[in-house]
């Protein structure tokens, strides 16, 4: 191995720890993490909108951080970083101590994984989780079965952090299906344990959806298949290649398809492992390729159908020889690039980019919450014992976390989706009081004008980022909410 390729592993790697502990203690969450955030204050086996795993997580570090920015954001901190050297230390091992360093810092580097380690979503545990899985299930296929066990509990967990983790599990699934020479293993009943470990620990999370009449799988069937179109179906895979880079990207799209064409070529001797990898990576990229034809995906939804192109990928290149490659060189180059100018534009904007084309405003559009809006709040003591309603999930999360308010903040969802604050403050138990309405923008909503008897102005708020207003929001006076 190029000793080069070994240092800059290590400088890198402490670098990103502490650019990534610098970040999550100078920023704002943003708010889908301060909604997860309610979730540890309201555990429970299942949610509206995701598996309980991130609750827990948030929970066991906030009750030892605190409940606050850091301590919300460090676990993700924490999980990233303990990737990297799980891959590492596994591609050394299994393959050569390039390869090792090749997966740590391609996943490290890369600005989307990099996200996951200052961004506390559900998307964390499900990235760490389904490549311990991976790599577990390769080491039982491949070396010794006892590593189904914890492969399979590793499935589990994944499953409980984002059912998208069922698609890699698949590939898995198939690879002793479609290997005559591997159908050994479906007479090896650790094999089998591995998946029964999964539902087990899925278990608890099916029977919440069986006592809350489905809601997770009406929501989520509902969810994905919001309507898309052509023009979201290339922003979502362009968007993709820029945030994985040219070479990454096409990399874990075409080259597992290329393996398993190979593979059927009988001249040709494919590797085993390289089957394998391509078939976690294959089946969740033909899922998510072919949805996103007609539904509108976010950029983190298909990240499941690029672990197994990863692998694959850092296999591949450690293979070519024990020097850096320079498709490594530029990969990597590029990675750290996107990192630093996210990271640079997050305190300093420099790029001429307004409203939500500029994603570090996520970081600042609520600064005036713990500032003008809990200084009002302390001022105007008549309003304390007042609950604070909005209508989606984000401005009461962030209310919750910032503010803290004796009665905890929700969401009315009027003509808007059900979320976690739906059970938590039925709207049957809402009807006939008043209430705190905070909305952005200067207007009450007129659509919503006619659930109340009475609407009172009373103050403004603005989210400033350096000399720049970049939200408004104003706060009324409700009388007698009259239901849905």
């Amino acid at each position: 191995m190029d000793n080069r390729l070994f240092k800059s592993l290590i400088i890198i790697s402490i670098g990103l720890l502490f650019l990534r502990l610098g970040f999550i203690l100078t920023t704002m969450v943003i708010d889908d993490e301060a909604y997860y955030y309610i979730y540890s204050r309201h555990l429970a086996w299942g949610y509206i909108d995701h598996g309980p795993l991130i609750a827990f997580l948030i929970k066991t570090f906030t009750t030892i951080f605190g409940e606050n920015g850091f301590g919300i954001r460090v676990g993700s901190v924490v999980l990233v970083t303990s990737l990297g050297c799980f891959l590492y230390i596994f591609g050394k091992k299994y393959f050569n101590q390039t390869t090792g360093a090749i997966m740590s810092l391609t996943v490290l580097t890369n600005v989307l994984f990099h996200t996951n380690g200052v961004v506390m979503t559900p998307d964390v545990p499900l990235v760490f989780f389904s490549f311990l899985f991976i790599i577990f299930y390769y080491m039982a296929f491949f070396n010794d079965k006892s590593w189904f066990l914890p492969a399979g509990i590793c499935l589990g967990f994944g499953l409980l952090s984002k059912i998208s983790a069922l698609f890699p599990a698949l590939g898995i699934l198939l690879f002793p299906v479609l290997m005559k020479s591997y159908r050994r293993i479906l007479r090896q009943r650790y094999f089998y344990l591995s998946f029964v470990l999964a539902f087990i620990i899925l278990l608890p999370f099916i029977i919440w959806n069986m006592q809350n009449d489905w809601t997770f799988v009406r929501y989520q069937g509902a969810h994905i298949t919001e309507g898309g179109s052509i023009k979201t179906f290339l922003e979502l895979w362009a968007g993709l290649g820029i945030l994985f880079g040219p070479i990454l990207f096409a990399a874990c799209f075409f080259l597992p398809f290329k393996v398993l064409i190979n593979s059927k070529n009988s001249e040709n001797k494919t590797e085993p492992a390289h089957i394998y990898f391509a078939l976690t990576s294959v089946i969740p990229l033909i899922y998510f390729f072919t949805h996103s034809l007609f539904s509108r995906f976010e950029l983190n939804w298909p990240a499941p159908a690029f672990l197994g192109g990863i692998l694959l990928f850092s296999i591949k290149m450690g293979e070519i020889s024990n020097k850096v490659n320079k498709k490594i060189i530029i990969q990597i180059v590029y990675s750290i690039f996107l990192v630093l100018l996210v990271t640079v534009q997050t305190y300093f904007p420099f790029l001429p980019l307004k409203g939500k084309l500029d994603i570090t405003n996520r970081y600042h559009v609520f600064s005036s919450f713990p500032n003008e809006l809990q200084n009002y709040l302390a001022t105007e003591s008549k309003y304390k014992n007042y609950r604070i309603v909005a209508n989606n999930y984000q401005i009461p999360s962030m209310v919750n976390l910032y503010i803290k308010p004796e009665l905890e903040a929700t969401c009315l969802s009027i003509g808007y989706h059900k979320t976690l604050y739906s059970f938590l403050y039925p709207d049957e138990n809402l009807a006939g009081g008043n209430y705190l309405y905070l909305t952005t923008g200067k207007n009450f909503p007129d659509n919503l004008k006619r659930y109340f008897d009475e609407i009172i102005f009373l103050h403004q708020f603005k989210s400033i980022r350096r000399g720049e207003v970049i939200a408004k929001y104003s706060l009324w006076h409700v009388i007698n909410y009259h239901g849905k």
